[in-house]
């Protein structure tokens, strides 16, 4: 039986789980949101065009689908050849949290936006910090150099706190945590997004559409990657919180979130349009 716990707190809980790294395979991405859209607001959405969110970040709102609008843009950059126009253009700019400068992250919000910090809650082995994990699962499939870890592992939380620790330190409004859909690891993912509301960020929920009940009330936007080459979209219609998607092939604009095309093989500063 899973010990799920979307409020699991303290390591305790997960440990108590038993959960082990490489007891399941990565959950798929199909199906709806089956109700997880019960208990937003519905807040109006926002103008599509550019410009930064008035309050977006107030803490006492976060993952009540109250302190941000049901709509919001976005810019992602995870490189360090960046568009400083999107920064003025966008609601939310995604940066890498361990690679890039903390100036850079003061720059883009200087300049309006919100800083979302991108980090895996997995094991990669370039990172600086990645000697302080604990234990390891399999690698993921078709990512060399990247590991599941162990879910059960404090010393893998405790990297993850230190992680949000660091993106205070940079000025992060919130955190885009990568490779939080894994069957096992929900309790470990549950603990991150509850020290990262702890400390006054906004937590992004990343992919795993099977799970947006589940995480509901840690979370206070989306961002997805490829719902529309996969046709799953429709998981995040009436939500009544800002989606951020992102295709790798030629896309079409929804009315419920923020689409554009990316280079999965750069992820830099380029983008396109999706067709209206």
């Amino acid at each position: 039986m899973s010990c799920v716990g979307p409020r699991a707190l303290a390591l305790v809980l997960i440990v108590a789980c038993g959960d082990s790294a490489d007891g399941s395979g990565a959950s798929s991405s199909s199906g709806g949101a089956g109700g997880a859209g019960e208990g937003a607001t519905g807040a109006g959405a926002s103008s599509s065009g550019g410009g930064p969110l008035q309050g977006g970040a107030a803490a006492g709102g976060a993952g009540e689908g109250g302190a941000l609008p049901a709509y919001a843009t976005f810019h992602l950059n995870y490189t360090q050849d960046k568009d400083w126009s999107k920064c003025a253009e966008r609601d939310f700019v995604v940066f890498d949290l361990l690679d890039t400068p903390a100036a850079d992250f003061t720059t883009c919000a200087d300049m309006g936006a919100q800083m979302l910090c991108y980090f895996s809650s997995q094991y990669e082995e370039w990172r600086d910090d990645a000697d302080s994990f604990g234990a390891l699962g399999e690698m993921l499939d078709g990512w060399p150099g990247e590991y599941w870890v162990d879910p059960t592992d404090p010393q893998n939380f405790a990297v993850m706190t230190a992680r949000l620790d660091v993106a205070l330190e940079k000025g992060c409004a919130g955190i885009d945590l990568d490779n939080i859909d894994r069957d096992g690891h929900e309790d470990y993912v549950s603990a991150i997004f509850s020290a990262a509301r702890d400390r006054g960020l906004l937590v992004s929920q990343k992919n795993g559409i099977e799970k947006i009940e589940l995480f509901w009330d840690l979370v206070d936007l989306y961002q997805n990657e490829q719902c529309q080459e996969y046709d799953e979209c429709q998981a995040y219609e009436g939500l009544g919180r800002p989606v951020h998607n992102i295709e790798y092939q030629p896309c079409s604009t929804y009315p419920y979130m923020y689409s554009h095309r990316k280079d999965v093989d750069a992820m830099d500063a380029w983008e396109e349009a999706c067709a209206r």
